[in-house]
């Protein structure tokens, strides 16, 4: 068990470590190479005291967590030849303690869910907080939109915002809706570890995972000006819209099946 979290401590540490490098901070590279072999050490530590009890690849959920281990090992040893790559660590490394979470399940199966419980508390607060971010940033990308109109078009209406205003909402709002979705995640697949059920099929988690890599990708892109301004405002106002149809027509399997 204490390896199990030391191995998603170690990947999210991973996680952190490339963020901040993504984000300009470039001497905190160095330690995440670092984390991602101690997080491998963690998990071949574990596999190899399972194989001597003779319990390996007992369920679905051994087998996820195996993979994430072999996508962090595999990227590890890429990184160490191709430094480009270290742009997407943060992506990837979040991946990797996803998957690993998946050796916790049957740790929580066995206690009594409560609506109460602080880990379903906090999922649903920050669920709540990023779609807010999300709704933010899909509106001030449309103003900017209509500002950028009329700029061109030498027309001003009397509700007029400065463009340096929208951009800076806009990309607030972006990374709030990013490290929310992160915590979403993640206290989300906890709290499904508390029923018999597979998580993998669950629509509400697969939604809010394909949210969570869609405003990733949109992090990296305006971070590192990959793309146009114009398109970065489109696919928020868009990721918002996806995020309104979400809340209204998908539900949690496991909480109303």
């Amino acid at each position: 068990m204490i390896l199990y979290i030391l191995n998603i401590i170690f990947y999210l540490m991973a996680f952190v470590s490339f963020l901040l490098y993504t984000l300009k901070a470039k001497n905190t590279i160095k330690y995440s190479l670092v984390f991602i072999m101690l997080g491998n050490l963690s998990y071949l530590v574990k596999l190899i005291i399972n194989v001597k009890t003779g319990v390996v690849f007992g369920n679905i959920d051994a087998i996820v967590a195996f993979s994430g281990n072999v996508i962090m090992l595999f990227y590890g040893i890429l990184l160490t030849r191709f430094r480009n790559l270290e742009n997407i660590g943060f992506i990837i490394s979040f991946i990797g303690a996803l998957f690993s979470m998946a050796n916790l399940r049957n740790v929580f199966l066995h206690q009594q869910p409560s609506l109460l419980n602080p880990i379903f508390l906090i999922h649903i607060i920050s669920a709540g907080l990023s779609y807010s971010f999300i709704m933010l940033g899909g509106i001030f990308s449309l103003l900017k939109l209509i500002s950028e109109k009329q700029i061109k078009q030498k027309k001003f209406s009397k509700t007029y915002v400065p463009i340096y205003t929208l951009i800076f909402i806009e990309k607030l709002s972006i990374n709030m809706s990013f490290i929310f979705l992160t915590i979403t995640i993640l206290f989300g697949v906890m709290w499904s570890f508390y029923y018999d059920k597979s998580l993998y099929v669950d629509p509400k988690i697969i939604v809010i995972s394909f949210l969570w890599f869609y405003y990733a990708i949109l992090v990296h892109t305006y971070i590192f000006k990959s793309s146009k301004p114009t398109t970065i405002s489109v696919l928020s106002a868009l990721g918002s819209t996806i995020t309104v149809i979400s809340v209204i027509f998908i539900k949690h399997s496991i909480i109303t099946g």
